[in-house]
């Protein structure tokens, strides 16, 4: 038995490339059957693919977000329009490259098996190839993230006579930290991870030109950007949001000590106990629930993987440190409220190398030579797992129908009446309407190009102050959509800020909202459209001072 399973393990890496290719393979038709043409719910790929048009129509520098992933997109929106598919396959393109990167940088670093172990769980993984369909930035930060590990980690290993050299290694690595920083400001992680292992490793020379690298090219880069667009205005929204207790409700107040190490608690409890556990096939993918045990198993199997790795590889330590620094930041800036897988996908990769390898080493304290075949057999669980989950997400039904122009179907039903009335509002309205709205961007792409004014918080609850907003804006038209908190969860519960918004001001101008469009009835989640009559409002408000 142990002469078979050792012929198996030589096998696979006599054929490692060629299993290599057959993965990434395989990673190209997951993607293509669990390809989606829809914008997701979430938001904020509407909102990339928003920002790079007007780049491309107006020059508008991107802000709020990393600009350098509607800056890529607008490549494409330059090159063949604002096409849907084209856009989405891009993201297709990037996660695979991405495991052609993660193969080249890790497979002679590492024991191969363990490396194409991980490929083989990402290459059938639906959470991972939801982003190879989705105009959101985690596959082009994918790809840049394994490009910045292979770099530092070539800026270590290699010794040249000539300084040059190692200089070139230094700015190279420096650049796709840049660029990770520029798609997500959480991207300056991995500048702290490559500065940590190179002094780890005893290279402080080698520190200090990487630390110099990344102040050049991030000084070029802002040097180019004033030239090309000027001064830039910085929106901070993002950052003072991360600073408060609650995102939504700057009532609650600014966040603590302790409260960003509650943050740290619950964010492992939902990342690693339920979303990892979720990813890598070993709960369901709707179960919900935390535990922290298994948390804490985790974190003992990855703390035990990094610790051999400092003792035995620096390619799996590399990999350790970067995992702990970039999940750590996450975990402790990020409210538990977010509770989005995405979140931990860009690292999921990274981190299950740590993870298997110390499962590794301590079945081969136990088990001896049996340990590759336990390890195999372990991975090949989670593989069968994972492959049924993506199976039955596969849907080509759907795929068919949004490709043939049906572009709604497939949506729950308090999205396509919010999309729906959104489609036809400008069609049907008087010319200069402006309609305002909870998801203005993700209206916007399925309005063919036309702006609505996104209502996502407010600071007062005073009638007139937010009616003169609306008025400032020149917004003529509200939507008032059912959009579910939950989006498997069809209770009622929904996204209220619209409606709390339209009820501070009615409460005030009881007639000043007219309702002049719906899509679905009071039973399936319906969308309203409503007409404001600032004249109304400020009638009554003439007729109140008058009383006064």
């Amino acid at each position: 038995m142990v002469n078979e399973s050792a012929g198996a393990l030589g096998f696979i890496e006599k054929n490692a490339n060629i299993i290599a290719a057959i993965l990434v393979a395989i990673t190209a038709i997951m993607g293509i059957f669990l390809f989606n043409m829809r914008i997701d719910e979430g938001g904020d790929d509407s909102t990339y693919i928003t920002r790079a048009i007007d780049l491309v129509a107006s020059g508008t520098y991107p802000t709020y977000q990393g600009p350098m992933y509607p800056i890529f997109l607008a490549v494409f929106v330059w090159l063949f329009g604002a096409r849907l598919v084209v856009l989405k396959a891009t993201s297709l393109l990037l996660i695979i490259t991405s495991q052609l990167i993660f193969y080249k940088v890790l497979r002679n670093r590492v024991n191969v098996r363990l490396v194409l172990a991980v490929m083989a769980l990402m290459s059938i993984n639906s959470w991972l190839l939801f982003f190879g369909c989705m105009t959101y930035s985690e596959a082009l930060y994918i790809v840049v993230e394994y490009a910045a590990i292979g770099f530092i980690m070539r800026l270590e290993s290699r010794e040249y006579s000539n300084p040059k050299k190692t200089w070139i290694n230094a700015v190279l690595a420096a650049m796709f930290v840049v660029v990770a920083y520029l798609i997500r400001t959480v991207g300056f992680g991995f500048g702290i991870a490559g500065i940590a292992y190179l002094l780890i490793c005893k290279k402080p020379k080698k520190a200090i030109m990487f630390v110099a690298s990344i102040i050049a090219v991030g000084a070029l880069w802002f040097g180019l950007r004033t030239a090309i667009w000027g001064e830039i205005k910085q929106d901070n929204r993002q950052l003072e949001s991360l600073m408060q207790v609650h995102p939504y409700q700057i009532e609650d107040g600014q966040e603590t000590v302790s409260g960003y190490f509650g943050r740290l608690v619950d964010n492992s409890n939902l990342y690693v106990s339920k979303h990892l556990m979720r990813i890598v096939g070993l709960r369901k993918a709707e179960d919900r629930a935390t535990n922290p045990a298994v948390t804490i198993f985790i974190y003992l199997l990855f703390a035990y993987g990094a610790f051999e790795a400092w003792r035995k590889n620096r390619c799996i330590l590399m990999l350790a440190i970067t995992s702990a620094v970039m999940l750590g930041i996450t975990f402790v800036v990020l409210q538990a409220i977010w509770d989005q897988f995405r979140l931990i996908i860009p690292y999921v990769g990274i981190a299950l190398m740590v993870i298997l390898y110390g499962l590794g080493q301590i079945c081969k304290h136990l088990f001896g030579r049996k340990a590759p075949l336990i390890c195999l057999v372990i991975v090949g669980m989670c593989g069968i797992l994972t492959m049924s989950q993506s199976l039955s997400k596969i849907d080509l039904q759907i795929l068919q129908k949004n490709l043939s122009g049906d572009m709604l179907y497939g949506f729950t039903p308090d999205w396509y009446n919010y999309l729906s009335i959104c489609q036809k509002v400008y069609e049907e309205l008087p010319e200069g309407s402006y309609v305002a709205c909870r998801k203005p961007n993700m209206a916007r792409i399925y309005a063919g190009g036309q702006k609505f004014y996104g209502i996502y918080n407010f600071e007062s609850e005073d009638a007139d102050e937010l009616l003169d907003n609306l008025r400032d804006r020149k917004v003529t038209h509200i939507i008032a959509a059912s959009l579910r908190k939950d989006p498997m969860i069809p209770n009622g519960d929904i996204i209220n800020t619209i409606h709390r918004y339209m009820g501070f001001i009615a409460e005030k101008y009881p007639h000043i909202f007219t309702l002049v469009g719906q899509c679905g009835d009071a039973d399936s989640e319906p969308t309203y459209l409503f007409a404001i009559d600032y004249n109304y409002a400020d009638k009554i408000k003439a007729k109140m001072e008058e009383a006064q």
